[in-house]
């Protein structure tokens, strides 16, 4: 057959050799396209398990949120009942070195109480001046035997009302025991001490005691003693003391001096 002559059949074979390709290139492609859907079903799946993990844990976290939310209630709930016991305790302490400090009958302060603030306040150089006063109801047994003990209890109440009545803020009155009180004069020479010493006299005396019997008048006897730098609180605590026995001894409802201290004496000229 001449070479310029189409050939239907080299047509044919052509179109069927570009089909086998065309074929060939499609497999391929369609390979391709099974590897990215093996890949998108993968990424898919993987995505879903993301997605459960995420839900999860968001889950989770919504719970310890919760469970956060609600320990810092309960702290709070602690904290609140903490500050309250500390509150208290503090009121309860506050309370007790008050009892312990106070005599529960009079209001005045207890014998150790008072010799703190004796020792605190006390004079420490020359020039400072203090005085100290020794105080014994008179006849306060009587007051027991006769009228009762709550007739006693009501004059050393009253007693110590008119104390106060008589002394200045900066004064401290004590119950050393019993019938037996003290008080501290502080920037206080002996001749002002005395003139305060005889307001308290006159004040108790002045002030009948009420009771269920009726009215009862009580007086009180006491000894001043100034108190120096070179004297210890017990030294002139002991002067005052000793002026309160002669008060007792010269007729009681008096005032009394102490004697001079042999420090003082010596530091005369």
């Amino acid at each position: 057959m001449p070479g310029n002559v189409f050939s239907l059949f080299d047509n044919e074979e052509a179109i069927l050799d570009r089909t086998e390709v065309m074929l060939t290139q499609l497999a391929a492609v369609a390979d391709g396209v099974k590897v990215l859907a093996e890949a998108y079903r993968r990424g898919y799946r993987e995505q879903r398990r993301l997605v459960r993990l995420s839900d999860r844990m968001q889950a989770d976290l919504q719970k310890a949120n919760k469970r956060l939310a609600e320990q810092q209630r309960d702290l709070q709930s602690l904290n609140e009942a903490l500050s309250g016991e500390i509150e208290t305790s503090a009121r309860l302490e506050a309370e007790l070195r008050r009892l312990a400090d106070t005599d529960p009958l009079t209001g005045a302060l207890a014998r150790r109480r008072f010799l703190e603030v004796c020792a605190r306040d006390w004079p420490r150089r020359p020039g400072q001046r203090a005085c100290l006063l020794m105080l014994d109801l008179d006849r306060f047994k009587l007051v027991n035997d006769s009228h009762g003990h709550a007739a006693g209890d009501a004059a050393l109440i009253a007693f110590v009302t008119a104390c106060r009545s008589a002394l200045r803020s900066l004064d401290t009155v004590g119950r050393l025991g019993g019938e037996e009180f003290a008080v501290l004069l502080v920037e206080t020479d002996l001749e002002d001490g005395a003139v305060i010493a005889e307001r308290i006299r006159a004040a108790v005396a002045a002030h009948p005691v009420a009771t269920e019997g009726g009215p009862i008048g009580i007086t009180v006897s006491i000894g001043l003693a100034a108190a120096t730098p070179e004297e210890s609180v017990q030294a002139t605590m002991r002067r005052a003391d000793a002026a309160l026995y002669a008060a007792k001894h010269g007729g009681r409802n008096r005032v009394e001096r102490a004697q001079t201290s042999p420090a003082a004496a010596d530091a005369a000229p």
